[in-house]
């Protein structure tokens, strides 16, 4: 009897994680895509153009990056992924971005929905000679150590240059747009 109610168990339990777990689309060229239109500016300017774009999925892949254009705009083109608690939504998914410019301190931005027609705002903070310089981060809770962390690894994927030292701050360089 004992063998019968664990292997019941084991059953229930087995479907209750089937209905449960995340159905994403097969990956495909015909895969159906959302549109997702980076605005970069600063607290100085409305624009901020050159700045690198690096667009993360919820697997924590790159999947798009780029760098802003003379207004300070950057589009791309993600593919959407459904499941079972977006069918209802216009958003299918969230992603987060890096965003870096020479002169800026990096910024995260993370939620972003992924739909046919987003527009996402970017304010980088510039960098401040003799101040306490560091990346900040929109609608996350990471602590400084693991944001820079985060920061860090995308930079160092895409094979990023550093900016030069900051005066006051020598021991912190924020990342540039350029690659290696």
């Amino acid at each position: 009897m004992r063998t019968v109610t664990k292997v019941i168990s084991s059953l229930v339990l087995s479907s209750c994680i089937v209905n449960v777990s995340p159905v994403f689309a097969a990956a495909s060229e015909n895969q159906e895509k959302g549109h997702i239109e980076f605005r970069v500016g600063s607290p100085n300017s409305t624009t901020v153009p050159g700045a690198r774009v690096i667009v993360i999925n919820h697997e924590g892949n790159v999947v798009a990056t780029g760098l802003t254009n003379a207004k300070g705009v950057w589009d791309t083109s993600v593919p959407l992924y459904e499941m079972k608690w977006n069918r209802g939504f216009d958003a299918k998914g969230v992603l987060n971005a890096v965003i870096v410019a020479n002169g800026y301190n990096e910024q995260v931005v993370f939620v972003i929905p992924n739909s046919p027609n987003t527009v996402q705002p970017v304010v980088l903070q510039p960098i401040v000679p003799n101040r306490r310089n560091q990346p900040t981060q929109s609608l996350g809770n990471y602590s400084i150590h693991d944001l820079k962390l985060y920061v860090n690894h995308y930079a160092e994927e895409l094979r990023l240059k550093k900016q030069l030292p900051i005066p006051g701050d020598p021991g912190y360089a924020p990342w540039s747009p350029e690659k290696r």
